[in-house]
């Protein structure tokens, strides 16, 4: 699997997980990751995974976007346990007007996202709503 973005990205003993930041000064978890922490402006970062579940905040169904991705979609804020909020496609929600609320529990899933140049699928994140398919 090659991932879009694997900056964005921890292997853990568990599988890949999202990663961000945790200023050591001030506490600020940020992603991605910074060269500075966006508070407080310190260098003292460490390496912060992120929870693979959270709650939707907000949502929009778009019709028009980049032509990889098929419209319409959903895009989304996704707010995780650490204090971050992650834009989001948002996956696996049809019908949308009847699936998505506010506070809704999500997980994420990694799946592909577009195709490089050479036509190997690139990965990245999207959430979907709890106990969707595996």
């Amino acid at each position: 699997m090659k991932l879009h973005d694997p900056a964005m990205w921890l292997e853990t003993g568990d599988g890949l997980t999202l990663v961000g930041q945790r200023c050591g000064d001030c506490g600020k978890i940020a992603f991605p990751r910074k060269r500075v922490c966006p508070d407080c402006f310190g260098e003292n970062l460490a390496d912060q995974p992120l929870s693979g579940t959270g709650v939707l905040h907000t949502w929009t169904r778009t019709h028009l976007g980049p032509p990889h991705l098929p419209a319409p979609y959903v895009l989304g804020f996704v707010d995780v346990p650490e204090g971050v909020r992650l834009l989001s496609l948002i996956v696996d929600c049809e019908p949308w007007d009847e699936v998505l609320r506010a506070d809704l529990p999500v997980e994420m899933t990694v799946a592909p996202l577009k195709r490089d140049a050479s036509g190997t699928e690139l990965y990245t994140y999207m959430f979907r709503p709890s106990g969707g398919p595996s």
